[in-house]
């Protein structure tokens, strides 16, 4: 109330503080061996130096690039090898620079992980060029003192300017052509108004600049203002990106910063299948553990060409192959312009093929036919499941996976396939079923073994199902194939109960919002014959914390007005959340589940977390119907104005 009734005089005496300040930055004396320095807005920044590097924190760093002309920053760690090789002479070219008022900087990169995640560090040591508090370039030179001197030099000349970024300006009348005649193009699609966007921009004209001489355009497509263009790429947000190869277009897989869009688009640029001229090229080639694809061909016919371009959808999952030599071809006993994948001798079986011929003639030869053959036929009937190649080949369920040491490593390859080959006689018994079987190390899916609750069990064996659901086994000190056909025997009958990663069911509720953990979802959210409101949030979110008096708020609202109505959250990083919610991308993310359908629950895609917009979204889902004043929660005698005034 005093501030209130008083505060045009603080404003002046702000006011007078501040132009105090401004007006003597004389008064400030500098500590021993620190520098001081004065905002001119009044504020007062201690840096401190090591070597003649100034040492920046993210509480001083943004006044400080912004306060100069030019600075360069080292963004480093301080276990980096690299960074230590540099420092010596970052130090000499520092002391010089100092004499002529040109400042270089670093940020341990590890401790102001904010800052590293703003300016997109990706490896160590980062120096990056600001100009009037922008980053506007990346040091690429040589990392010795003289070359970083000449640099400096150069970039604070006041009749430098960066040079014109060479991207180029897609429209809608200039696109296909652009792209058709570019033997490799990447393309990224953004939004003038996208923070991100803005974000990766210097990053992506740095990459631009370096692919310039390997003869790698970069290219980027204004999608608001050609969204006819960016929808038929199914351009779903900003940025993003996708590659094309004389008009033929891929996704992007690659990093989003200047050094790994170089390394990526580079290794893009090599054929994605190699070309082999003998017999003992084509042996050597093939991959021992995992399925290698082969084109055997006459001449570079229609079929090549699209051979070619599935190969570049398989590039980093699978081995791909080709040849025009007729004396391969007859070895393998194949007629030219085939397409072969083959299984590696570790999974050879009695029980399957061990290679698997493209038949032209079944379907029409082009590349995505022939993608999805190979999608089909690279899967053997046990084979190992990896990070590498789970997307590719492991995406369809059921799926039932055998965790233990797999290692198919020469002195390991033993005791692999021993477990294997116990696998193997399980999964031949449900081969005409539409399970898929695969082993994984435990190690690389140490991860989904926590979500199972079997990371840190004595027994060697560990087996899991996924089908929409996770279902687990007891582990097994020694595989069992019995014990392992009655578990997939019970999940058939539809009597396997599913396992959730779950927090403790809470023995009391607090406040107005139900609190709800995996285990009890069910119980409390499905089963109920009401209408439920779920927010899924983490612990650690800013807009979960932001939302949460609004959120409670909204749920005593609908408690004295909406007794069918349950509003309750749960905690998404700590408990399994159930598939009809589908992956849960961001937080906080929230569902309505009419009583009547609550396995199509209903996102809200207001935007907007506040009160007003909430209770307006659970108006319209509710199955109730509501008079206006029920609604309010009011007395019908209250005028509309003052209801209005009450809400808000």
């Amino acid at each position: 109330m005093l501030f209130r009734k008083n505060w045009p005089v603080f404003i002046l005496l702000s006011m007078l503080i501040c132009k105090s300040f401004a007006a003597e930055p004389a008064e400030f004396i500098p500590n021993d061996g620190d520098i001081q320095v004065v905002d001119g807005r009044g504020g007062n920044y201690k840096f401190i130096e090591e070597d003649e590097v100034i040492i920046l924190t993210r509480e001083n760093f943004h006044y400080f690039i912004m306060s100069r002309p030019t600075v360069l920053v080292e963004f480093y760690a301080p276990w980096c090898g690299h960074c230590k090789d540099l420092a010596p002479e970052y130090s000499k070219a520092a002391e010089t620079l100092k004499k002529e008022n040109i400042p270089l900087a670093k940020v341990d990169a590890t401790k102001e992980g904010e800052l590293a995640v703003e300016f997109m560090i990706s490896g160590y040591p980062s120096l990056i060029l600001f100009r009037d508090g922008k980053k506007i370039d990346q040091y690429q030179g040589e990392r010795n003192a003289f070359a970083i001197i000449d640099y400096m030099r150069e970039k604070t000349d006041p009749n430098w300017k960066p040079p014109l970024p060479p991207v180029i300006e897609l429209t809608s009348e200039n696109f296909e052509k652009t792209v058709t005649d570019s033997k490799l193009i990447l393309v990224q699609f953004y939004a003038p108004y996208c923070s991100h966007c803005k974000q990766m921009q210097p990053e992506y004209e740095a990459a631009a600049r370096s692919l310039f001489e390997y003869g790698i355009p970069l290219a980027k497509v204004d999608g608001t203002s050609e969204k006819a263009l960016a929808d038929s790429f199914q351009i779903t947000g900003y940025p993003q990106m996708r590659v094309f190869r004389k008009g033929r277009v891929f996704e992007y897989k690659g990093p989003r910063e200047h050094r790994g869009i170089v390394d990526h688009m580079k290794e893009l640029a090599r054929p994605a299948s190699k070309l082999v001229n003998s017999l003992g090229e084509l042996k050597s080639g093939m991959d021992r553990t995992e399925a290698t694809v082969v084109g055997f061909f006459s001449s570079r016919s229609a079929l090549y060409e699209e051979y070619m371009a599935a190969s570049e959808e398989l590039r980093g999952i699978l081995t791909c192959l080709h040849t025009f030599e007729k004396d391969v071809a007859s070895h393998y006993k194949v007629i030219p312009d085939s397409i072969i994948v083959y299984q590696p001798e570790i999974y050879h079986s009695e029980y399957e093929k061990s290679s698997h011929e493209f038949l032209q003639l079944k379907a029409s030869g082009n590349a995505i036919d022939i993608v999805n053959f190979v999608k089909e036929k690279s899967v053997p009937l046990v084979g190992q499941r990896t990070k590498r190649n789970e997307a590719f080949k492991y995406s369809t369920k059921p799926l039932i996976v055998v965790y233990y040491d797999v290692n198919f490593d020469h002195q390991y390859v033993k005791d692999t396939q021993f477990v294997r080959k116990k696998v193997l006689e399980v999964a031949k018994v449900f081969q005409n079923s539409n399970a898929k079987f695969a082993i994984s190390n435990e190690d690389e899916y140490l991860e989904e073994l926590r979500s199972l609750d079997l990371a840190d069990v004595s027994e060697d064996i560990k087996v899991a199902a996924f089908d929409g659901q996770k279902f687990r086994m007891e582990p097994m000190d020694e595989f069992d194939p019995q014990e392992v056909k009655e578990f997939i025997d019970l999940l058939s009958s539809g009597k396997g109960k599913p396992y959730y990663k779950s927090q403790p069911v809470p023995k009391v509720q607090e406040g107005p919002v139900l609190t709800v953990v995996a285990n009890s979802f069910a119980e409390e959210v499905l089963q109920p014959k009401k209408d439920v409101l779920i927010e899924f949030y983490a612990p650690w979110c800013g807009h979960c914390k932001a939302l949460e008096p609004e959120y409670k708020k909204l749920a005593k609202k609908m408690k004295k007005v909406n007794p069918n109505l349950i509003v309750a959250k749960m905690d998404a990083t700590a408990n399994d959340v159930h598939p009809i919610f589908g992956q849960i991308k961001g937080y906080p993310t929230i569902f309505f589940l009419p009583v009547a359908h609550k396995q199509e629950p209903v996102p809200y895609t207001g935007g907007d977390f506040t009160y007003k917009s909430l209770k307006t979204f659970v108006d319209q889902q509710s199955s109730v119907i509501l008079t206006d004043e029920e609604r309010m929660g009011l007395p019908s005698t209250e005028l509309p104005e003052k209801r209005e005034a009450d809400e808000l």
